[in-house]
């Protein structure tokens, strides 16, 4: 994966991921209330993050009971006025929302207000508020946190949290790919900002969550990093990380460094001295400076005329590629075409409008608007014109443009056959080539006498040149990055090159060259290094003949040499394996590409182009609007009604209250960029015809096509754990043998077995236990677990160099030996929790029988809660010493955190009764990254066996008589047994009560007072009553007593 927000070709890779928790739902009365309150139709949305109200919106006004809002203030009071009244509904207080702000628009006003608890910022909370040029208040949408209860005093103070986000970005960027070697020092991060805020989990991605006290502090070098790290203020540990670097006119071009004098400033004579790359990049800032700024009025990305600055041939970027990095954007050679410039812009004008994060839902937003931006620039200007790119596209059709899918055979057949593969997104694109093959051997690579590489990786240059030169050369995926792959095989003199991949599936390659390229699956790979003899390979468009468009229109990239072709098909997102509509199977569900930003973005992507050129779509018919009046709405929702936080659904809300809000207005442009040779130009697009009710309606024929408001249920978000555990049935009952809770610490029976060359965690035990996810299992037990840490704590991540500082290690834990018992069902269980870095950093359970070697607890042994994941191999570039195993690996589905389960080891599958057998729990990692750890409780043996049940209690009986003899009373009570009650009995005496021991089957109570009082009463006899409530060994007993008075009390 590419730094930051760019234009990376992203493969995807597999993660253990849960079902979202169940959120409240809003206060069904407050929404009554609103309804009621509101003059027209009205439409409620709910977020699923919170739970509570995220749009709502009338097609009157909302609050009719409030004087019209025609101005500033009065769109103000008005605004305030409906907040503080059902700010509940949105799951706040009006207090927590203060004051609002208002802003003009096209449309009237948009009053903005944001969440403060007790003084502390709530992170990304917005409410906007739109009041229409009427004075009618039309909608109130955005995100708030609810149910905040949170003490408000850190444990980690400020300079503590920018010290640990400054060595996380120092060790490991986030964002950094597949090929990223460089990794800044610290002594060049400065923070940006620090602040203590109220975090809600989930809400980024739209899931519910928990509400933390954070410092969300920003890391930047001012060149390749720029992060926000977002830190627990209690415990110290990242409960999220993502890149900001997406990856009067007044510009600036400078190479390779922003620190270096510019090449070319405004003013300067154009294009003087400089190269293609460097003059497109001038014209392209150019010309989306123009657009927005004859258009929207928008004076450059921050409406206050700031410069626009770019770096050409930036060697910090994984290239072919390009970027925004908050301060500039920048680019690669050959990646500088104008809608790939105007692309990068788009991440900057969205930063400082609807300042959409990028991650999940929203960063695809992110994306998607910059690629709207860009294609539309492209669809203006007359640079970089394609073939046919005025025809509007057929139906469900690619363009001869597209990469689509290729079949790929490699001969002889028998050995080899027909592969799984994909086209690189490089070199010529495919129609049907047929070469000989040859496995590329090179030398095999080693790291201070430890072998690391193979002699088919590509890594090194080859030692068959002469059988490569003029053919297509295999090599395996891993080790090094694609570019030195290619460039060996570019070197050899290779017409193609076919990469081997080392895990599941198949992707497309980045990269730059003239080769023809392609990947084939792990499978085949190995098939293609043991055929025998000459091989020949045919590459084929799997498309039948003249079943693709001859137009060019929508695809993003095309004209850039660096990418050999278009890189995405806005119209048909399928071509390139992107979702066009939210229930594909091509949505992008897993946490890589911080949730798929540069693959969910086809969603929104493909509802631009079919709102623009019309179509028919998942059985729907969408009429077109054109590109002037969709831009409108689409820039309109974006400063008006999307927020930090905004998903699909919310893009939904906004576009349809968007188009309501500019119908009938008649201040509305035409899309002008003007023209001048440095790109664009002062220009009047003339006035646009006003949005019509019909237009309006297009735009929901849209959302509905490419199911905006759809949840893509299709992922499945789940816990990683079962809830429960083993139980025994058939009338048997668990029996513990053994049990281990730490709550002495670590026993000196475990012992600690280490494989470490440099660093490496000891286990701990702690009482710092872990976020759980919303909705998960909470930690049973006393307070001390088991923890292996997974470089998360004090925020030390290693380093992946082989230095001092890299902490690729092994550790293990392993309990006493233990008895395989006699029994049914003997088993291990144990409570865990996982959250590390998924298939690089995990733990497993090893076994020891007989004092012998130890071995991975087989798949066939787990009763419940098996090892859902595996490692990556050390061919895919895993330091871990663990790599390749099965293992507990990841978090819960979308979220940085995980819960807490049982899993069980039938002991049987094992080793034989009486065996002496030891368990080892072993956490690998590799030498940098990671998030919290494995955390242990409760390890148990037990078997099934047959409920004790214990002996009835005798009965007893009470005599009928007793006798008083000085006034101390004597009632004997047989207990047919012989045992004696453990408690005291109850002897009540004509209403007055005694309590008294059974001695030798005798009850003695002294009750002289009592007795001679009756006794001078004229009473012989008196009545009495005897209780008891039982015991083990004794039954519940009771009975009525006379007592005879023998002689003078």
């Amino acid at each position: 994966m590419g730094k930051g927000i760019g234009l990376s070709l992203v493969g995807a890779a597999v993660a253990v991921v849960p079902t979202a928790p169940v959120v409240a739902k809003p206060d069904p009365t407050v929404v009554q209330e609103m309804r009621a309150a509101a003059d027209g139709d009205v439409t409620v949305t709910t977020s699923p993050a919170t739970g509570r109200v995220s749009f709502v919106g009338a097609t009157g006004d909302l609050f009719p009971s409030e004087r019209s809002g025609r101005t500033a203030s009065g769109a103000t009071a008005k605004a305030n006025g409906y907040v503080e009244k059902y700010a509940r509904a949105f799951g706040t207080t009006a207090g927590q929302l203060g004051q609002g702000r208002a802003t003009k628009t096209p449309a009237g006003y948009t009053v903005d207000f944001t969440q403060t608890y007790q003084g502390v910022p709530v992170f990304a909370s917005k409410l906007r508020a739109h009041v229409d040029a009427q004075g009618d208040l039309t909608s109130v949408s955005g995100y708030v946190a609810p149910s905040i209860t949170l003490d408000v005093t850190p444990r980690l103070d400020k300079d503590a949290a920018v010290a640990k986000a400054i060595k996380l970005a120092s060790r490991a960027p986030a964002g950094a790919g597949e090929a990223a070697t460089d990794k800044p020092r610290a002594s060049s991060l400065t923070a940006t900002k620090a602040e203590l805020v109220v975090y809600r989990m989930g809400a980024i991605q739209g899931v519910a969550g928990r509400n933390l006290l954070a410092w969300v502090v920003e890391v930047t070098d001012g060149k390749l990093v720029r992060e926000t790290s977002v830190l627990d203020a209690k415990t110290g540990k990242p409960v999220n990380r993502y890149s900001m670097i997406a990856h009067d006119l007044d510009r600036e071009l400078h190479e390779e460094s922003i620190d270096t004098d510019p090449v070319w400033s405004e003013g300067d004579a154009f294009p003087s001295t400089l190269d293609a790359d460097q003059a497109s990049e001038v014209q392209g800032t150019g010309e989306a400076y123009w657009l927005f700024k004859n258009t929207f009025n928008r004076d450059s990305y921050d409406g206050a005329g700031a410069k626009m600055v770019t770096v050409n041939n930036d060697p910090t970027i994984d290239c072919p590629n390009a970027n925004w990095n908050g301060k500039s954007t920048n680019y690669c050679s050959g990646v500088s075409s104008d809608d790939t410039v105007a692309h990068e812009w788009g991440h900057a004008y969205t930063e400082y409008t609807s300042g959409l994060l990028y991650q999940w839902q929203p960063g695809a937003m992110n994306e998607a608007y910059s690629d709207i931006w860009g294609e539309t620039v492209d669809m203006l200007n007359d640079r970089f014109n394609t073939p046919d790119e005025e025809t509007k596209r057929t139906d469900g059709k690619c363009s001869e443009g597209t990469r689509g899918d290729i079949s790929v055979v490699v001969s002889p057949d028998e050995q080899v056959g027909t592969c799984t593969a994909a086209a690189a997104a490089f070199g010529p694109i495919i129609d049907d080539v047929t070469d000989d093959l040859v496995v590329g051997t090179d030398a095999i690579e080693e790291d201070e006498g430890e072998v690391v590489g193979t002699d088919t990786d590509g890594c090194s240059p080859f030692g068959n040149p002469g059988e490569i030169a003029g053919k297509f050369v295999y090599v395996d995926r891993g080790l090094c990055a694609f570019a030195d792959k290619i460039a060996n095989a570019e070197d050899a003199g290779a017409t193609g090159i076919v990469f081997g991949n080392n895990r599941a599936g198949v992707s497309s390659v980045a990269g730059f060259s003239e080769l023809y390229g392609a990947m084939v699956s792990q499978e085949d790979g190995t098939k293609i290094k043991a055929a025998a003899g000459p091989l020949s390979i045919n590459l084929k468009d799997a498309e039948a003949p003249g079943s693709r468009d001859a137009s060019y229109r929508w695809l993003s990239g095309e004209d850039d040499p660096a990418f050999g072709g278009a890189i995405r098909d806005m119209w048909n997102p399928n071509c390139y394996g992107d979702p066009a509509k939210v229930s594909d199977e091509e949505y992008f569900c897993d946490t890589d590409d911080s949730g798929g930003v540069h693959t969910n973005s086809g969603v929104v992507n493909h509802g631009y182009a079919l709102l623009v050129d019309g179509g028919t779509f998942n059985g729907i018919t969408v009429p077109g609007i054109g590109l002037d009046k969709a831009a409108n709405i689409y820039w309109h929702t974006q400063t008006s009604y999307l927020t930090s936080t905004s998903g699909f659904g919310e893009l939904a809300d906004g576009l349809e209250a968007s188009c309501a809000a500019l119908t009938g207005n008649t201040g509305l442009k035409k899309l002008a960029l003007g023209s001048s040779a440095t790109g664009g130009g002062p220009a009047d697009g003339g006035a646009l015809a006003p949005i019509s009710a019909s237009d309006c309606a297009a735009v929901t024929k849209m959302i509905d096509a490419t199911e905006l408001r759809v949840e893509p249920t299709q992922c499945n978000f789940r816990l990683m754990f079962r809830r429960g555990t083993v139980g025994c049935g058939n009338g048997l009952v668990t029996k513990n043998l053994y049990s281990q809770g730490f709550e002495s610490g670590l026993p000196a029976s475990w012992t600690t077995d280490v494989e470490a060359d440099n660093a490496h965690f000891d286990p701990t035990v702690t009482t710092a236990l872990p976020l759980v996810t919303e909705g998960g299992v909470a930690h049973k037990g006393g307070s001390s677990v088991l923890y292996f840490n997974d470089k998360g704590d004090d925020g030390n991540y290693g380093s992946c160099n082989g230095d001092a500082e890299d902490y690729s290690s092994r550790v293990g834990v392993a309990t006493p030996q233990l008895t395989v018992p006699a029994g049914e069902l003997p088993r291990l269980s144990f409570d865990h929790y996982v959250a590390s870095e998924v298939e690089f950093d995990g733990g497993n359970v090893k076994y020891s029988v007989n004092g012998g070697a130890y071995e991975q607890v087989p798949d066939s042994a787990w009763l419940y809660n098996a090892p859902g994941g595996h490692l990556e191999t050390a061919a895919g570039g895993n330091t871990n010493p663990m790599a390749g195993e099965t293992a507990f690996t990841g978090t819960d589905g979308g979220q940085p955190t995980g819960s807490w389960g049982n899993s069980v080891i039938d002991l049987a599958d094992l080793a034989a009764t009486g065996d002496k057998i030891s368990f080892r729990f072993d956490f690998g990692m590799d030498g940098c990254n990671g998030i919290d750890g494995w955390y242990i409780d409760n390890v148990t043996l037990s078997i099934c066996a047959k409920p004790v049940v214990p002996p009835k209690p005798s009965p007893a009986t009470v005599a009928k008589t007793g006798t008083s003899v000085k006034g101390i009373v004597k009632i004997r009570v047989k207990v047919a047994s012989g045992a004696t009650p453990s408690g005291l009995v109850l002897v009540r005496i004509r209403g007055r009560g005694y309590t008294t021991k059974l001695v030798h089957g005798v009850l003695t109570v002294r009750a002289k007072s009592q007795m001679a009082r009756l006794w001078r009463n004229g009473f012989r006899k008196a009545p009495a009553y005897v209780y008891y409530g039982g015991d083990k060994k004794v039954a519940r007993f009771a009975g009525h007593v006379t007592i005879k008075l023998i002689g003078r009390q």
